[in-house]
């Protein structure tokens, strides 16, 4: 999808952008809806960008680290970026029904939307998906279904029953061409967070890979208004335990397979196994190849040691998913892939309110100062 860069370099919606407009509807020029009034927003975006030196201090990584807190969207996740934008071109079109798959961020955020705009919203999750991303959604009151094996299968359930029903699908993979212009306004965010600077690497957690290549698209466009000369190298980051487009890029294939493997990963909200859509994996893998990026997978202690670490020293509440573009920093620096001195920025996609699979302490018991004073 492409719009009229010359005007929009002339209006320059991303420095002067539109600010009757809340989040990322500031950026209305750039976006594919024409009337305001369909805009459906609960205020997603501009969420913050937060240096990190706590994280690379404790690592031991000579880096300028930053970490961009999407999971601070209003139901949590990124996926309100691309959702809002569905549901918008959903309703400006006049459909008053959604249906979306997904893995647990996409059905709170569409289903948040649907009573945002006052449309029936129709999900369907895989079985193992976490409880309180189901129960999140069910209180915006969409009908959600559970469906037997991966996001695969409910992926592929969800195309049939919007085929046959002619209900609009925003399921935030590339099913649909609109939903990946909601998620590009993180490249414009970012440019601006950053005063005009573009950082070295762009960390982003990847199940298929809208987001990498909605942010991709957004650079290129801050590129085409002569905004910028460069544009990021970006790192897809997947749990090892499901990674087809990570095994692609490793083993030097040019287009990814479906993940046939058992999965059994605590990163559920990126266990995409791309199973009759692998071809989204591969125009992932190609807008890496094309930007000198990388595509790395991490184990299960890695992600649950990065989720925690990221928490203690940085204080933003992660799920696992949401939170393997900042602990691939550790890997990455101590591969020797991001050299001393280079800019990142990881993005955070998911928060953990929506993990509930945590074991916490008791806390201890106490009923006096004195019983406080002994444990000092």
């Amino acid at each position: 999808m492409r719009y009229n860069y010359e005007r929009a370099f002339e209006c320059d919606p991303v420095t002067n952008p539109d600010r009757a407009q809340p989040g990322i509807w500031k950026y209305r020029g750039l976006l594919p809806v024409k009337h305001a009034e369909h805009i459906v927003s609960l205020g997603e975006g501009e969420t913050p960008l937060l240096h990190a030196p706590a994280l690379t201090d404790f690592w031991g990584c000579d880096l300028q680290l930053y970490i961009k807190a999407d999971s601070l969207n209003p139901s949590g996740s990124f996926k309100d970026r691309p959702t809002s934008v569905g549901v918008s071109v959903a309703k400006e079109q006049g459909s008053d029904k959604i249906v979306v798959a997904s893995s647990g961020n996409a059905a709170s955020s569409a289903a948040a939307y649907a009573a945002r705009a006052g449309m029936d919203c129709m999900v369907f999750v895989p079985e193992s998906t976490d409880i309180s991303k189901v129960v999140q959604a069910q209180s915006y009151g969409a009908r959600v279904f559970c469906v037997p094996g991966t996001f695969s299968d409910a992926y592929g359930l969800a195309q049939s029953c919007a085929e046959r029903f002619n209900w609009c699908n925003v399921t935030s993979t590339f099913v649909n061409p609109y939903t990946m212009e909601g998620d590009k306004t993180i490249a414009y965010e970012l440019y601006r967070q950053m005063r005009g600077a573009v950082p070295d690497y762009l960390l982003i957690p990847i199940g298929s890979g809208p987001l990498l290549v909605g942010a991709y698209k957004g650079y290129e466009e801050l590129r085409s208004m002569g905004l910028i000369q460069s544009v990021p190298k970006m790192i897809g980051v997947q749990a090892r335990q499901c990674a087809p487009i990570t095994d692609a890029y490793t083993k030097g294939k040019t287009t990814v397979s479906s993940w046939e493997a058992p999965i059994r990963t605590i990163a559920g909200g990126i266990a995409d196994p791309l199973i009759g859509y692998a071809g989204d994996g591969t125009l992932t893998l190609q807008t890496v190849h094309a930007l000198g990026g990388v595509m790395v997978s991490l184990t299960e202690e890695e992600i649950q040691d990065g989720m925690t670490t990221t928490e203690k020293k940085i204080g933003l509440y992660c799920e696992p998913a949401g939170s393997v573009s900042v602990a691939a920093v550790k890997k990455l620096w101590a591969q020797g892939i991001m050299p001393k001195g280079s800019s990142a920025v990881s993005v955070m996609t998911g928060s953990g309110f929506k993990y509930s699979g945590r074991k916490p302490h008791k806390p201890l018991l106490v009923r006096t100062i004195e019983q406080v004073c002994l444990l000092n």
